[in-house]
């Protein structure tokens, strides 16, 4: 699909951003504070979830969550009401339902509830993962939170961007940005491009894809014109277009 022009502008760009230096002001930076498998999980579960709209918008908000879940996201979500009862007072604000965007604090303890739910059944979300009917990662992930606001209906138009971003987070594994603590449930090559506009937009330009819409059908096709150049990781492709998209080509 690609000529080798093109091929070697995306290793170039994925090279330049796929560095420490990307982390700093990218959602990943909460995750990555934490070395326990399970807190890493929480802490990239809930700020992939509120990652919606203006960049400095989710830093802040996922910076609140995080002041909320202490030193530990495990531990705050396996106490339960304990660390729940805080929410339900809505402290900062009373009686105004909002806690981001279009998400209510009912929506966000509704998630920590069905959390504390897999952590109760399972010593990880990865085993959670396993145990789940199917073979497509994306899938199960999406149908471990079914019912949960923010996660995509089955068979609809979402390209499922925010999971599939958690996944890249969780399961791609050379330790630069992404933190690679899965190795069970899902390989790199099994990963799909987090799709939003501007990747859908600079991926037409490229010629990943000719289809319009922002669907999973979409991003699937963007990722498998990605596994030409990498072939063992085509998310890495993800930093290449971000690198296509900030160099301004």
């Amino acid at each position: 699909m690609f000529c080798e022009e093109v091929a070697a502008s995306l290793r170039k760009w994925a090279g330049a951003y796929n560095t420490k230096a990307f982390i700093e002001n990218d959602p990943v930076r909460f995750p990555r504070r934490f070395a326990e498998k399970r807190d890493i999980e929480i802490s990239g579960f809930l700020t992939a979830w509120i990652s919606y709209g203006n960049r400095k918008c989710i830093l802040w908000k996922a910076e609140e969550l995080h002041r909320m879940m202490g030193e530990s996201p495990y531990a705050f979500i396996r106490a339960g009401e304990d660390s729940f009862a805080l929410l339900r007072e809505r402290p900062e604000r009373p009686g105004r339902d909002t806690f981001y965007r279009f998400y209510t604090y009912d929506d966000l303890l509704a998630l920590l509830l069905r959390l504390k739910e897999v952590y109760d059944a399972y010593e990880s979300m990865e085993d959670a993962l396993l145990a789940m009917p199917g073979e497509e990662p994306l899938e199960r992930l999406r149908r471990l939170f079914e019912g949960i606001r923010g996660i995509p209906v089955p068979g609809g138009p979402s390209a499922c961007k925010r999971l599939a971003m958690f996944m890249r987070w969780m399961a791609r594994t050379d330790g630069i940005v992404d933190l690679g603590v899965w190795r069970k449930a899902v390989s790199p090559r099994q990963l799909i491009i987090p799709l939003d506009t501007h990747v859908h937009q600079i991926s037409l330009r490229l010629g990943l894809t000719k289809r319009k819409d922002a669907s999973m059908r979409t991003a699937r096709e963007i990722t498998e014109a990605l596994a030409e150049v990498f072939p063992d990781d085509p998310c890495l492709g993800d930093f290449a277009l971000f690198g296509y998209e900030m160099d301004g080509v």
